[in-house]
């Protein structure tokens, strides 16, 4: 997460607690009735438009009727079998079954018929209305059914129960791999043979099996939050700073204000099962009035080595990786993903998917919302080309099923074709660049001169509503930084900021990721994105031709999985029932024009200031740095520290994130990066009086403490969520906490995260790839402080690294290019401690 924390001015005088007024909803879409009456006809469901006039009945075909019919029967079907799980459904129905045939074959004076619990039953039955009318063995029949179900729901009951206390247990996490304690190695048995290998007994978990077993995320205590914070400030303030710090936290402690804040994080622990995700996604991403463009969104680069990419052909790469990611669209719609889980045997929350597709960030002018569609709402994609916006609906017309990439072909080809060669030159190809803006003024001229056209209300819904964007983007990215810019900023009119996430395709096939953050954190999305270009490799002869083109006969034969795909080659076959594109014009008055004008300008003055600049490592990987026997990521951020002294002289606050998803609607939660054993292991190696040794061993003492730091934020022992926890309430009970206010107002001069490389299983890639053939640069974000430096980075394999580093030309203290250039430094220098003969190589990439 790159989110800041800056949240002392959201209140404003308001408190926190109170919330802006809801404002009046407009119909996004054309409708049809009479007056006020409106009904959407592209829902092709059964809707009643009702009005102090009348009401209107619309009624779709019968054969959308049928669909629907189908749809909730598949997803009654889903949530049955996630309520019921660890048990299998058949199962059940067998137990049932087999339990009312056994009850009513027995005689009357059986004691499963008259015993003390058969006649308790009886007795109740018989004061039900018209039960008295009943014969004798169906009553026996459905009391018996019932009794079934109701030792089921016990049983599955105890057993979520059972697996949830078993998930609060994290003493795993803290041993020493390969010193496995006895009460770990049975916690796991049970884990593992008792909920997740079951055989016969359990299907594969859904998506959400594991949800409301998680453990609930509940405050850790005050005098323990103070104490990580006064030790990771330590190193970053002089003696009389610090005693400050000591001072104003003892009031803080003992003044009893910490208390009477965490007895209402106690209290709303009551009712919800996490104590802050809701706080951060409203005040620290919905309630921020400033721009997501650079300052909020991210970036991803779905490309690694050019010799893997499977077709330098813009539009085959679109037809096939759209058709993917429309697979995984259907796969989290039907709840079909497997629940992540760490080590194959403990689960992670998955509720972030749940606003992959078909979501985007509606402005308002004090609060924005996240709004998700129905999959009935949204069955189209937007694709823009040049400028233009095309509505796509990639579904058969007749039998509604998934079209194949030769058909999506077809349609993307027919964009291309429609394009006049004009588009960049009229304003309603930058009207995308309205939503760089603030969100306050976006959302003011997005109600006030959008909405209230009907016809600009449609086009913006289309956007809106989509599954996701598609950008044919015309560049052809030379180096790395080049393809992250365009993908991140693009020239500030061609990326939609409030939408989930945008595909890009380039003009030779490479493709890219523009991502809005509040829906989901970077994970989330890479994990989607893995599983596509997976997929595509896996099936690369059977979906491009050797020229790289789309087979014509690649046919997707059933509803994919996500272990696999089930697409094969039969004869080409274009369906007849394709809908064409529909261009989505904008109708722009002098006004609208004007804001999207200014609001390009300003996008351009943004971009002009952003320093990115993304580079290859790759003398060595993560292999050699298992054979000094330090953590990877505390290896890396050790390098970034050592960097960051040599760039700027000086530690700074450094924030890494980590995530929290062991717990019910976990997000994430700052790693303090910056500790004294780092800041040791930095000066040491500055010196040069140490030997390498000693050095080696000092590094190693900093990883093991930024090991512990990082084990201990991802089971809810952090610092940061909690502070800003306890200042939301404070700033709702109007308490002044000077204390509060000055921990969470600290710039983040150096804002860090990694994004994992691989999150599939082993054997999802070719060859049991694991990140050195096969692999992804990850991708970036904005720096979080104006003067500091954002940093992305990534484990690819055991061969290299990925860096992305961003800053802001206008500080006089920061530079991309000579950031890069000191972590380069920073890793030969560490590298030579344990290789001493490691030589710099010329196959790095920028």
């Amino acid at each position: 997460s790159k989110a800041t924390v800056s949240v002392l001015n959201w209140h404003q005088g308001t408190g926190a607690y109170k919330m802006a007024e809801a404002r009046a909803a407009v119909h996004p879409v054309p409708g049809i009735g009479l007056h006020k009456f409106t009904v959407d006809p592209n829902l092709h469901t059964t809707q009643v438009a009702m009005s102090p006039d009348g009401f209107v009945l619309y009624i779709p075909h019968p054969r959308y009727i049928w669909r629907n019919l189908k749809r909730a029967i598949h997803e009654a079907r889903t949530q049955i079998q996630t309520l019921l799980w660890p048990l299998r459904p058949r199962l059940v129905m067998a137990f049932v079954l087999g339990f009312c045939g056994y009850v009513s074959s027995k005689p009357s004076d059986h004691w499963m018929r008259g015993g003390r619990i058969a006649d308790a039953l009886w007795r109740v039955d018989c004061r039900l209305p018209f039960t008295d009318h009943l014969p004798t063995p169906v009553r026996v029949a459905y009391l018996a059914t019932s009794t079934a179900w109701f030792i089921i729901g016990l049983v599955v009951f105890c057993q979520k129960t059972v697996l949830r206390n078993m998930l609060h247990y994290h003493g795993w996490m803290f041993e020493e791999r390969g010193k496995t304690s006895l009460a770990t190695r049975v916690w796991g048995a049970v884990l593992k043979y008792g909920y997740l290998n079951r055989g016969l007994m359990a299907g594969k978990p859904l998506m959400f099996a594991f949800q409301y077993a998680l453990p609930s995320l509940k405050a850790p205590q005050p005098k323990a939050t103070v104490r990580r914070y006064l030790e990771s400030m330590r190193p970053l303030c002089n003696d009389v700073e610090y005693a400050k710090l000591e001072t104003d936290a003892k009031d803080f402690l003992e003044s009893g204000t910490a208390g009477k804040l965490q007895s209402y994080l106690w209290l709303k622990s009551l009712v919800y099962r996490n104590y802050v995700t809701d706080w951060w996604v409203n005040f620290v991403y919905l309630r921020g009035r400033s721009s997501l463009f650079i300052n909020s969104n991210f970036y991803g680069l779905g490309d690694g080595e050019p010799t893997v990419r499977p077709t330098t052909d813009q539009l085959s790469r679109a037809s096939v990786l759209v058709f993917l990611w429309l697979n995984a669209r259907q796969i989290v719609d039907r709840e079909r993903l497997p629940p992540l889980c760490i080590n194959e045997m403990v689960p992670l929350c998955m509720d972030q998917y749940r606003s992959a597709f078909n979501a985007a960030r509606l402005p308002g002018v004090e609060m924005d919302t996240l709004r998700t569609w129905d999959m009935d709402e949204s069955k189209h994609i937007v694709v823009t080309f040049r400028g233009r916006y095309y509505a796509v609906t990639p579904f058969d017309q007749g039998s509604g099923r998934l079209l194949n990439p030769i058909e999506l072909l077809s349609l993307f080809t027919g964009i291309v074709a429609m394009d006049d060669g004009k588009g960049f030159e009229s304003p309603d190809s930058r009207v995308a660049a309205l939503t760089t803006l603030d969100r306050t003024k976006w959302a003011t001229i997005r109600e006030n001169e959008i909405l209230d056209n009907s016809h600009n209300r449609h086009v913006l819904n289309m956007i809106e509503r989509a599954m996701f964007l598609v950008n044919l983007d015309d560049h052809t990215p030379k180096s790395l930084t080049s393809l992250g810019h365009h993908c991140f900023v693009s020239d500030g009119t061609q990326r939609w900021c409030d939408k989930s996430f945008t595909i890009v395709i380039f003009k030779d096939g490479r493709m890219g990721l523009h991502t809005e953050h509040t829906w989901a954190d970077a994970p989330v999305i890479a994990h989607l994105t893995e599983w596509t270009l997976a997929m595509e490799q896996r099936h690369r002869e059977t979906l491009y031709t050797k020229d790289g083109l789309v087979q014509p006969g690649a046919v997707l034969m059933g509803p994919a999985r996500w272990s696999d795909i089930p697409i094969e080659l039969k004869e080409a076959k274009v369906t007849k029932k394709l809908a064409p594109p529909q261009i989505l014009n904008w109708k722009l008055t002098p006004a609208l024009i004007k804001d999207i004008e200014e609001a390009t300008l300003s996008a351009r003055v943004a971009i002009a200031d952003l320093d990115l600049e993304v580079r290859e490592f790759a003398v060595y990987g993560k292999g050699l740095i298992k054979k000094a026997g330090v953590s990877p990521d505390a290896w890396i951020q050790a390098a970034l520290q050592l960097a960051y002294y040599r760039d700027q002289q000086r530690f700074d606050l450094t924030y890494e994130s980590s995530m929290t998803r062991l717990y019910f609607g976990g997000r994430t939660e700052t790693i303090r990066a910056c500790t004294q054993e780092t800041c040791d292991f930095v000066k040491a190696m500055e010196e040069g009086k140490a030997s390498p040794e000693d050095v080696l061993k000092l590094l190693k003492g900093a990883s093991e403490r930024h090991v512990a730091n990082s084990r201990k934020c991802m089971v809810g022992q952090g610092i940061d969520r909690h502070l800003f926890a306890m200042y939301v309430v404070a700033v709702g009970k109007e308490i002044d906490v000077p204390f509060l206010k000055n921990a969470l107002s600290l710039p983040w001069k150096l804002s860090t995260s990694q994004v994992p490389q691989r999150q599939l299983p082993r054997g999802a890639w070719p060859n049991n790839d694991m990140g050195d053939r096969y692999y992804t640069p990850s991708g970036g974000f904005g720096p979080v402080a104006d003067d500091g430096y954002g940093v992305s980075y990534c484990v690819c394999g055991d061969l290299r690294f990925f860096f992305h580093v961003s800053s802001k030309k206008h500080a006089s203290n920061t530079t991309s290019a000579r950031m890069q250039k000191n972590i380069r430094q920073a890793l030969m220098d560490m590298g030579r401690l344990v290789k001493p003969d490691l030589l710099e190589n010329d196959t790095d990439r920028d």
